[in-house]
């Protein structure tokens, strides 16, 4: 099967691809916002369909982060999670100087830590970063 990868994504096709992985939802003004402050997207097409996106986000010097890497689940295996990740890290990586330090973050789905254990990242706590930390609610 030919993959197009793309640089952008609907608000339908994004929320098509939460859905279909169990993840909240966000409101369109949200995702608006989002795409605005995201510094690189990557989007997969196949046959005119988004398949998969990944996006990264951050200070854009040394902190990043790896946020909304979904591949449909009926397209997960075939290796788009991977290349999704490998141009969201180019990305960061072209995005710095030799000598310079990077930070690249994300939070893993539950179960996908070994998927992003293949690219050099570590569970936390470990050495002397401690563990991650979440503070998710909704606004009433």
């Amino acid at each position: 099967m030919n993959y197009k990868f793309e640089n952008q994504i609907s608000y339908t096709d994004y929320k098509a691809l939460r859905d279909s992985v169990g993840w909240r939802e966000v409101s369109e003004r949200q995702f608006n916002i989002s795409v605005k402050h995201t510094h690189f997207m990557v989007a997969v097409k196949a046959d005119e369909k988004i398949i998969g996106m990944g996006k990264v986000i951050g200070d854009g010097g040394y902190y990043w982060n790896i946020s909304d890497l979904i591949v449909l689940p009926e397209y997960q295996g075939k290796g788009l999670g991977r290349e999704i990740n490998e141009r969201l890290l180019k990305f960061i990586d072209d995005s710095a100087m030799n000598g310079e330090y990077v930070a690249v973050h994300l939070a893993s789905a539950k179960g996908k830590e070994p998927f992003y254990e293949k690219f050099g990242f570590k569970t936390r706590p470990f050495d002397n970063y401690g563990a991650g930390m979440s503070l998710v609610y909704i606004k009433e």
